[in-house]
C-alpha cells in the first residue's frame, strides 16, 4: 500500500468511527463516511467492500484484546480461595481497575462495541463477558463454601450481568475516567459487602 493509500485508509477509518459513534452501525451511511473522508464512494469500496467489514476493521483488535484481558484478570482472581480471604477484595478490586484502565485507554472503540454495534457480530459482545463473569463467580462461590442450588442459578446470572452492565454504564454516559473510578469504587464495595452477607447466611 502506497503512502497516499495509507493516508486514505486511515482517513476512512477515522471518519467511519465518527459516523458510527454519531449514528450507530445500522443508521451509519457508507456514502456519508466517504463524504467525511473526502473520497468517492467507489474509491472507499476499494478499501472496504461493505459496512460490516469497515466496522470490523475498526473494532476487532480491541474487542479481542478486551476479551483476553478480562480472562487473564479472572485467571488471577481464580487464585482466591474464598470471598472472605483477607486479600480477596484487593485482588478483585485490582482486576476491576485493570479492566477499567483498558476500557478508558481505548474509550471510543469500546463505546463503538458496547453502544453502536447492533446489527454486527459484536452486538452480543457484553453477553460474552457476562458468560466469563458468571463462570468465575460460580467457581469463587463454590470455593467460598457456598452450595449452589438450581434455584440460585438465575440469581448468579443476574449478579454477573448487572456487574458487567454497571461497568459499561460509565461508557454509555461518557463519564470521565476519574468519575468512573469513583463510581466503580462504590459498586465494588456494594457487591463485595453483598456477597459476604450472602455467604454468612
Amino acid at each position: 500500500m502506497s503512502y497516499s493509500s495509507k493516508l486514505t485508509y486511515k482517513s476512512i477509518l477515522k471518519c467511519a468511527k465518527e459516523e458510527f459513534l454519531d449514528k450507530g452501525f445500522q443508521k451509519a451511511s457508507m456514502r456519508k463516511i466517504a463524504q467525511r473522508a473526502n473520497v468517492t464512494t467507489g474509491a472507499m469500496y476499494n478499501y472496504f467492500k461493505n459496512k460490516e467489514i469497515l466496522f470490523d476493521e475498526l473494532v476487532k483488535k480491541e474487542a479481542n484484546e478486551l476479551i483476553e484481558h478480562f480472562k487473564e484478570e479472572h485467571d488471577k482472581c481464580d487464585k482466591i480461595k474464598s470471598y472472605k480471604d483477607d486479600n480477596a477484595y484487593e485482588e478483585i478490586s485490582s482486576s476491576t481497575d485493570s479492566v477499567l484502565d483498558y476500557i478508558y485507554d481505548n474509550f471510543e472503540i469500546i463505546k463503538l462495541i458496547v453502544c453502536c454495534s447492533q446489527g454486527t457480530k459484536y452486538e452480543n459482545f457484553v453477553e460474552e463477558l457476562i458468560d466469563i463473569e458468571e463462570l468465575a463467580t460460580r467457581k469463587t462461590l463454590i470455593k467460598s463454601g457456598f452450595e449452589i442450588k438450581p434455584k440460585d442459578d438465575f440469581f448468579i446470572h443476574v449478579m454477573a450481568s448487572s456487574g458487567m452492565y454497571n461497568t459499561f454504564e460509565a461508557v454509555k454516559h461518557d463519564l470521565s475516567k476519574e468519575d468512573a473510578m469513583h463510581y466503580m469504587n462504590k459498586i465494588k464495595h456494594f457487591y463485595y459487602a453483598g456477597w459476604n452477607e450472602i455467604l454468612d447466611l
